[in-house]
């Protein structure tokens, strides 16, 4: 952790078409929407403690790589729910200790699904 930051407070996503696609974080990935300022162009979309914020743009370049990733407890259940929700998606890999698959939201953009084994946190109450 840094002395100057305490985490990510959002991350900015721009969006061709900001209806479509808080129609598609919200329906197809199940998150809720946090805010929406029509007038300026954006949408926070809840995901956890870090939000991802849409952003209205005219044009997009989506990358090449990964733009992010959400962990899965069940990656398999979440690629059927993408699949049978007409997601582009790729195969789940095996790297040996990580599961994981990729697929596309509706501006292009890559975004990652991972699943691997988290370490139990021992804390006082499960002593």
């Amino acid at each position: 952790m840094s002395a100057l930051f305490k985490r990510i407070d959002t991350v900015f996503l721009e969006v061709t078409n900001m209806e479509r696609s808080i129609g598609w974080y919200t329906e197809v990935l199940g998150f809720s929407v946090r805010w929406h300022d029509v007038e300026n162009g954006y949408a926070a979309i809840e995901m956890g403690e870090t939000p991802l914020t849409l952003v209205r743009a005219e044009k997009v370049t989506p990358g090449s790589h990964c733009l992010l990733n959400f962990y899965s407890s069940d990656i398999y259940d979440a690629h059927k729910k993408l699949l049978e929700s007409g997601v582009q998606v790729e195969d789940v890999i095996d790297y040996g200790t990580v599961l994981s698959f990729e697929f596309k939201d509706p501006d292009g953009y890559i975004l990652g699904v991972c699943y691997f084994e988290e370490e139990q946190v021992t804390t006082r109450e499960n002593l």
